[in-house]
Parts: structure tokens; sequence; C-alpha cells
């Protein structure tokens, strides 16, 4: 519409922040001036009821609409105070107390929040008592889909069965139309291609009888899915304009380019909800839904999709199945006569514990299906992997716990093409840190530093054997191990994954293109850019991950298999000292060339240390240490002046202590002086560092900068 006609609207829009408290659990929730989210999720509707509900839909891994089962059982008292904390639990609070009677002025009163919300969360909460008195009244279900209430939450309420809900939906028409985003509530003609769903009589989308693909989006960003994954499906929805296709897609995350108006030929800002999904599927009669680009929300859609009959174009779901289910994985690997890590699903705390027993302690333990590492954790004792069996079983998502054997040793990263026949592997990615570290928080290395050759063509087989067997059209990420002696594989996503984008710039092959290509039929070798592995480019590319530890109290940010980090920085230069100073100027980490340092090292570290506190010292830094540690670097030959934990603060807070090296015994123990000096650091910005190999990565920038090294920049095609 002109900007001279008055902007008239017939819709609600809602924004609800993500925060990253699943990943966190141990954080300080309360909301204040603080910025906390990592992304946000927006949703549109006719009526405030359903795009809140929308919005809440579009959270993942949120409570059904506004129930929220913590809640149920707790007691008067402490839920009337925690009515009044300001956090991201509030709205269901607010439910919750609706539901036992108290009265809107109560609440009004006690949270001073607008009687218009309470209100609104009322007729949420009165139409949820409607679904449980339901007596075959179709009226209320047509009311509950209206309000934004899903299938699932529909069928929880009334006890109908999904089929019986289908047949009822089915029988009385009941199915949402599409609305057109505009700003003139159809006073004018307009033509824009976004779209949100409603229940209402008139539906203005106009469906073509084009041949067309959805690709899902990858929803809110959040810690372990971030802007990478948007840029695959921007890069997908292009690739299908280009090949001819009417391009739609479903996303929720206004941040994105995705949900540009103008990016797919049709845009549905929808919730990432089976339902949601299946209701475009049904108006658009695609030819098929692309599920590899949205990151794991997209992939977890597969199952309910194959499901429901609809074709997954590209990987097929059995594969996408067989890759995430360790089980079947384990006998895949071993009939190919691939190395991996021994190990096997377990189901309950004392099955958890023979299987420790039988791999031998450490091991590694991870729900499956899961976004950035959540709730995974390396372990090594009995009591440790008991706490984290009771607390990973209670997610209830249906979902077993992963046991592996922790190897210690290099970790390697290969994303490749697969056209079902051949593979093409633009490059491999080396991490720093040894394994132990999860892959979005190592830094990473392209083209790979250390390996041999004899390695590299193990890579290359044992990528294409994968591929192939997995049936894999399009993207696979494969994460490998060496120990020096064996490659093992310790994961495969078939899918794109968050290096996608770094590796089709640093190496120059536009992979989700391609990938796109081969979805819709072709060959690698009927393209330009050959198969097996691609030629190096003359260049380093250093990615450095970011955190934002500062933001979140009672967070510790110590590396571990769970990712932490909340984005990314590339560093690009035909020299990789070069590279890695840049990457870690780019991630806003203060690179000292004198200073103060300290130290504090788990015994296992101390030895291998030694070296670089050396070098430290030579380099004209004063070493501090805690008690055990500098009692060992002494007696090792080096200056070390010993601190107490309370004296390491106060130096801390007094910017006396420049630079932290602590390699904790045990991370997320909110009660060792280790989390309180790590935590201390934090907020004062002073670069922390958790692994050896991550110091040893930073000592390359400092010596490029004290040597007055001139790092110039360069465009990306020149190198």
């Amino acid at each position: 519409t002109y900007a001279c006609s008055e902007p008239t609207l017939d819709y609600v829009v809602i924004k609800i922040p993500k925060w990253p408290f699943d990943k966190f659990s141990t954080a300080e929730r309360s909301l204040g001036t603080q910025m906390k989210a990592t992304g946000e999720v927006m949703a549109i509707n006719r009526s405030f009821e359903g795009a809140l509900l929308k919005a809440i839909s579009s959270l993942e891994g949120m409570p059904k609409g506004l129930r929220y089962d913590k809640l149920h059982q707790m007691e008067e008292g402490e839920l009337l105070q925690k009515l009044k904390d300001q956090d991201d639990e509030r709205i269901f609070v607010l439910a919750e107390a609706l539901r036992r009677g108290k009265s809107e002025e109560k609440l009004h009163y006690i949270t001073k929040i607008d009687p218009f919300f309470i209100r609104a969360l009322k007729n949420i909460v009165d139409m949820e008592k409607n679904l449980t008195n339901y007596k075959d009244n179709n009226q209320v279900i047509y009311q509950a889909q209206a309000m934004g209430f899903t299938d699932e939450e529909i069928c929880d309420l009334t006890g109908l069965d999904y089929e019986g809900l289908k047949k009822i939906r089915g029988h009385k028409e009941i199915f949402p139309v599409y609305k057109m985003v505009d700003t003139c509530s159809g006073e004018f003609e307009a033509s824009t291609p976004y779209y949100y769903s409603c229940y209402d009589e008139e539906d203005e989308v106009v469906v073509s009888d084009n041949k067309k693909i959805l690709v899902i989006g990858s929803g809110p960003i959040r810690i372990g899915q971030g802007i990478e994954f948007d840029y695959c499906c921007v890069h997908g929805v292009w690739a299908l304009k280009e090949a001819g296709y009417e391009a739609i897609i479903v996303n929720n995350n206004p941040e994105t380019v995705s949900t540009d108006f103008d990016t797919a030929d049709k845009l549905y800002f929808e919730p990432l909800y089976i339902d949601d999904v299946m209701n475009i599927i049904k108006k658009e009669k695609p030819q098929g839904v692309i599920v590899q680009f949205g990151g794991q929300t997209a992939l977890n859609l597969s199952e309910r999709l194959s499901e429901r009959g609809v074709e997954i174009l590209g990987t097929p779901f059995e594969s996408i199945d067989l890759a995430e289910d360790r089980e079947k994985f384990r006998l895949l690997l071993e009939r190919l006569n691939i190395p991996s890590p021994k190990g096997e699903a377990v189901s309950s705390v004392e099955g958890a514990k023979k299987m420790a027993d039988k791999l031998g302690y450490p091991v590694v333990v991870r729900p499956s299906y899961v976004i950035g590492g959540r709730a995974m954790e390396v372990v090594y004792d009995h009591i440790s992997l008991e706490r984290y069996m009771k607390e990973a079983l209670s997610l209830k998502n249906g979902h077993v716990i992963l046991m592996d054997k922790y190897i210690r040793g290099t970790e390697i990263e290969v994303d490749a093409l697969c056209d079902g026949e051949d593979i093409l592997i633009p490059g491999i990615m080396e991490h720093v840190e040894r394994t132990g570290v999860h892959s979005g928080d190592s830094i990473t290395v392209y083209p790979s530093i250390t390996l041999k050759d004899q390695v590299i063509d193990k890579l290359k087989d044992y990528t294409l054997r994968i591929a192939k067997e997995l049936k894999v059209l399009g993207l696979i990420n494969i994460q490998y191990v060496f120990d020096g002696e064996e490659v093992y594989v310790i994961e495969v996503n078939p899918r794109a994954s968050r290096t996608v984008p770094i590796l089709s710039k640093v190496a120059g092959v536009p992979m989700v293109s391609i990938a796109v290509e081969l979805i819709l039929g072709k060959k690698l070798k009927d393209l330009d850019y050959g198969t097996g592995l691609k030629e190096k480019r003359n260049l380093y590319a250093v990615k450095i991950p970011v955190f934002s530890g500062e933001k979140l109290a009672d967070v510790d940010m110590y590396l571990g298999p769970e990712m932490k980090s909340t984005g990314e920085v590339l560093g690009v230069d035909r020299d990789l000292d070069k590279a890695i100073y840049k990457g870690f100027t780019a991630a806003g980490i203060k690179i000292l060339t004198e200073g103060r340092i300290y130290v504090s090292l788990k015994e296992v570290d101390k030895e291998e240390t030694i070296m670089l506190i050396k070098e430290v010292q030579a380099m004209g830094f004063k070493v501090y240490g805690s008690g055990g540690t500098a009692k060992y670097l002494q007696q090792k030959d080096i200056n070390c002046q010993g601190l107490s934990s309370k004296k390491t603060l106060e130096y801390i807070s007094q910017g006396k202590i420049n630079i932290v090296l602590n390699t904790p015994t045990k991370g997320n123990n909110l009660e060792t002086k280790g989390f309180r000096i790590r935590r201390k650091a934090a907020e004062h910005r002073v670069p922390t560092f958790t692994c050896i190999d991550t110091f040893n990565c930073y000592l390359k920038a400092v010596k490029i900068k004290k040597q007055g090294i001139v790092v110039e920049p360069k465009a990306l095609g020149e190198y």
C-alpha cells in the first residue's frame, strides 16, 4: 500500500523473546534492564489470545499452551510469591493463579499488569475448562482452534485421540484460512505474498498450479541453532526459484532474511508445529518438503510429516531416523567396518550405571534429537551419572539417553554434498580444542593443519560410504575424532550444519545451491565443482566463538560438551597466526601484550601447561596462581605468586588480573571457588580460558600483536 494511506490493521502481532534458560538451568531468570534473550518469535492472528498461543507454540519445548506441569503442584503461598517475580515464567504463573480462582483484580494488584492482558489470559483458561467439559460440542472445538489451541492440546483436554479430532475437523470443515499481511485491512489492493492463519470465512491465498516446494525454516535464534540455518533456508529458496519452482517458506522468526516478504514466492508466518505445517501443505499441495536446511527444528518434524504421507525431498526420513538412532547407526557402522566409540542407548539410571561400568569412565552422555548438545555432559563417576540421568529423564521427550566411551583426540568436521553415488567435500575443518568441547564452542580452522594424508584419505572414504549407505541427497555433516592412531565417527547429521555458511564462503562452493540441484535430481558429475575433496585454497580461515556470559548471572561459561556460545566470527588470512589474530580481534577479546595472568589448573593439565606459562612469563606477564598450581609452578622454576580465592576475586574487581586461565575439575558447580572466579572474570570482561588448547591459540594472537606485525584486510576473492 502507498505511504499516503493511513495504516489500518485487522490483525494482532505478538513478539516473545527466546531465552536460553533451557540450556542454563542454573541461570538467574529474572528479567530487567539487562537483555538475556538470544532470539525471538513472532505470531499473527485476529485476536490477542490467538496470537499469544501461536507465539508460545513457536517457542518450542515450552509448556502446552499456558499449562505448565511444574506449576500444578506448587503450594498456594509459593505461587502467589512467584507472581511477584518478573521472569520468563510469569505468564504461566498468572494462568495457574486464574485456574485456582484468583480474581483478575487481585492479580492486577499484585503484578500491576494491565487488566486487558489478565482478562485475555482468563479467556484462554476458560476455554481450557470448556474443552475439559467437552461433550460432542463441535462449536467448542472450532472456538478453541480459533483461539490458537493446538490439536495436541485439544486432544489432551477433551480426551479425544488424534484420529477422532481429525475426523471432527474434516466433517465440520474446521480448518484455518490464510490472510495477507497488509496495512489497510483490505481497503486497497495490496500484493504482499506474506500470510498468517486464522479461523474466518474468506481465504486470501491464491493457490497457483505451478510446481512448488515448501522449505521448513529454523525458528527462533537460540544457542545451538542460529542464523547459520536461516542462511541455508534463504539460499535454498533462491536456488528453488532459479530452478523454476514456486518457493514457499514457513518460519516464525522476525529477525531473519527468510521472513522478509520478498525472499520467497510465498511466506507463511506460522509456528513450526506439525498442525500448522500440515495446514499449509493441505492448502498449497507442494510436490514435497525440504527439512534439511532448517537445523534440528525442521529435522524433528520429519517423522510426523512422513507418518502423514508427506514427501520429504532429499535424504529420506528413514535415513534421518537411522542417523539419530544410536543402536541402528552403530550396527550400520559395524556393517561398513567403520570405527566409532563404543556405546549404547540407555533409558534408566540403573541401566546407565551398568553401561558405564562396561565402557569404563569417563563417558559422554546426551539425549538423542537435541539442539546444540543440550543436556550433554562428560561424566567421570556414578554419582555424577546418577545426577545427570535423573535430570535428563525428567525432560520426558520420549527419546533415550545416548552413552559413549569418551575418546581424547583431535575433532574433525566434514561437511559434504552427496547425490546418492558421489560426494563433494568442499573442505575439512579441524577443531583447536580436543574432544570434550562442543563443536559450536571450539575454535575451528580451515583447512586442517595437523592431519596427514592417510588420515584425510580415511575421512574421504568413510564420508563417501556413510553418505551412500544413508542414501543422502543434499547435505551431510559428520564429526570425527582422531586419537593419533584411529579415526572414529562420533556424530552424523543428515542436514545442513552451522559450518555450511563458513565453508561456502572460504572454499568458494555454493553448498546450499548445489544441494538443491541434487535434491531436484541432478548429479555432481553434471555440475562444475567436481567430486571428492576439493583442493585447498591458499588461505586459512579461523572460526572463533562469541560468548555472552556476562549477561547471565550464575552461569558457568567453561568449555564442555554442551554448547554455550551465542555467535561466531571468522578471521581469514594467508598466514594462520594472522587469521587467528583477526578472529580474536573480531570476537572482541582483548589481545594483551603485558599484564598479570591468574592460573589455576586441574591435576591432569599441569605438566602440559609448563612450557606455555614459561612462554607467558618470557613475554613479560606477571603470573599469579591458586595454592596448588602456584606451588607446582614454583617447583618448575616459574616465578608464580600464590593467591587465595578471596584475594583473586578482589584483584579481578580492581583490574589487577588481566587474563584468567582456569581449567575446572568439574564445571557447572556454583559452590566452587573456581566458578566464582570465572564468573567474576566474565562480569569484568577479563579474557578467561578454561581449555589449554584455546589459551595456546590465544598466545599466537598475542605474539602477532607484540611483534607489531601489520595485518591488512583483503577481499575474500583476492586470496
